[in-house]
């Protein structure tokens, strides 16, 4: 039992040098500048598909305001949600606005980011059928689930994550 022991203690022992001497080597042939070179290449705005990391600053953030709800606006960070690829979209809502009940035809992760989210399922505005999600929380909408949202007392803005093409239905 003892010499098996030693055996696997010393197969152990020369794979863990192989790894590190492997690693050593590695890191020696990387460009001395990479970290710098990366994130600079980070930061530049999002164009098409998601082929290598991008990023969306806040002062790049384009709001639009919505024409049907007053007090919301929308932003896109990244991808196109019209088309079949992963997008981040933003919302924000002023103190007091309403998102009508509506439903979208990919499944939704919203996280609220700040403020609280008054989230609520059904097909109709029913201020009762709220549940409190404050800032942090992570919310999951199946595709054609009717639901509805509403800001209180504040300001609320909430990141949405899908897989278009996404899209937007009001119930009637």
């Amino acid at each position: 039992m003892k010499k098996r022991f030693r055996i696997n203690l010393l197969f152990f022992l020369g794979a863990a040098v192989a790894f590190f001497f492997a690693y050593s080597i590695a890191a020696k042939s990387m460009p001395t500048g990479h970290l710098a070179d990366h994130s600079q290449a980070m930061a530049r705005p999002f164009q098409g598909k998601i082929a290598q990391v991008q990023v969306m600053l806040p002062e790049n953030i384009q709001w639009r305001e919505n024409p049907e709800i007053a007090g919301v606006e929308s932003a896109i960070a990244l991808g196109n949600p019209s088309s079949s690829e992963l997008y981040v979209l933003f919302g924000r809502m002023a103190p007091g606005s309403t998102f009508p009940a509506h439903s979208h035809p990919d499944d939704r992760i919203t996280t609220v980011i700040s403020g609280v989210m008054y989230y609520g399922i059904g097909e109709t505005f029913n201020p009762e059928n709220v549940q409190a999600y404050p800032a942090g929380s992570v919310v999951y909408t199946p595709a054609g689930t009717p639901h509805f949202m509403q800001s209180q007392d504040a300001e609320t803005l909430m990141q949405e994550t899908g897989f278009g093409p996404t899209g937007l239905t009001f119930q009637v």
